[in-house]
């Protein structure tokens, strides 16, 4: 397990809520000099404690459906090849590797039902005598919240992606931009601005529009979380007799606890779920607890995973 110190654990929460900032802005933050921090940042980058950088990014507003996949395997399969090819399958943006109830997850970016439906068959054609449970649900709105428990932050920094198509037309140059923010949201301007052959300016001019319209909601960083002592659980919540009010009241509640990271509102195989970091098992077994006893009108019954590994988190669909 890699240790981190309470500098390293600053910079890493500062990297979620911008994983885009300067390494200047960081050593202000952080009180070190720059050339301290640009080492200390390569030193969690060779140790592959950071697995990278990203653009979240509202597909939504790239009028896109969040669908997802969730997939229990049977018989002699192999794993290595099914991730292989769903990680080459178009408008894939999330791969996951799982441990419980499901073995594997995919996010589809998909521009309808029918490429949605397109892609599933692709799928089963291919694999189906390994595929004991393919569950099928929708993201109607994700929020993303910022890595508190990295420092016990109290203040909520939080990204909010929600299902309401747009009109806003983006062109080949800022669908480019996005895909290069996508694999490395630290990359510079004038790198940008070599690869698409336009100036540092124009790029730097495309991106604060991008930011603006809330096409690009924010950036952040990938870790290996097992390797700093965490393990990711994500919570299925089955929902019932509910208000309005009840339903916020859950949401806020969720939001108020630190190691939550994700809540996701959905349509499919639950009605709300909730991605917690923790570092005890008993941990999770008291958070449920709480849970239940808290809201226990309105829980009809609830299951949870467990992420070990993250093979891909990519937010530019291909226009």
């Amino acid at each position: 397990m890699y240790k981190l110190d309470l500098i390293d654990r600053k910079l890493l929460a500062e990297l979620d809520k911008n994983s885009r900032q300067p390494i200047a802005a960081l050593a202000k933050k952080v009180r070190l000099s720059k050339q301290a921090v640009k080492q200390r940042l390569e030193k969690l980058e060779r140790n592959e404690v950071i697995l990278g950088y990203y653009a979240v990014i509202d597909v939504f507003k790239l009028q896109r459906l969040s669908a997802r996949l969730w997939i229990k395997l049977q018989g002699s399969y192999n794993e290595e090849e099914i991730v292989k090819f769903a990680l080459q399958m178009p408008d894939v943006g999330w791969v996951l590797r799982l441990d419980g109830a499901y073995d594997l997850a995919m996010i589809f970016w998909s521009r309808d039902m029918l490429d949605f439906d397109n892609a599933v068959k692709e799928l089963k054609f291919r694999f189906g005598e390994f595929l004991k449970t393919v569950d099928v649900s929708f993201i109607v709105r994700a929020h993303h919240i910022s890595h508190r428990y990295l420092t016990n932050e109290k203040t909520l920094h939080e990204l909010i992606m929600q299902q309401k198509f747009s009109r806003f037309e983006i062109s080949q140059t800022d669908s480019k931009i996005l895909q290069i923010l996508a694999k490395n949201s630290r990359v510079s301007l004038v790198e940008i601005s070599r690869q698409l052959g336009i100036s540092d300016k124009t790029v730097k001019y495309r991106i604060n529009r991008l930011e603006k319209n809330k096409i690009i909601l924010g950036y952040m960083v990938v870790l290996d979380y097992a390797k700093i002592g965490y393990t990711w659980h994500k919570v299925f919540l089955r929902l019932q007799e509910l208000s309005p009010e009840k339903y916020q009241q859950l949401i806020s509640f969720l939001k108020s606890k630190i190691n939550v990271m994700f809540v996701t509102e959905a349509i499919g195989v639950s009605d709300l779920e909730f991605e917690v970091m923790l570092q005890i098992p008993k941990q999770f077994h008291e958070l449920m607890r709480e849970i239940r006893m808290r809201f226990p009108e309105i829980i009809k019954e609830f299951s949870w995973i467990t992420i070990f590994k993250t093979e891909k988190i990519y937010y530019a669909p291909q226009q």
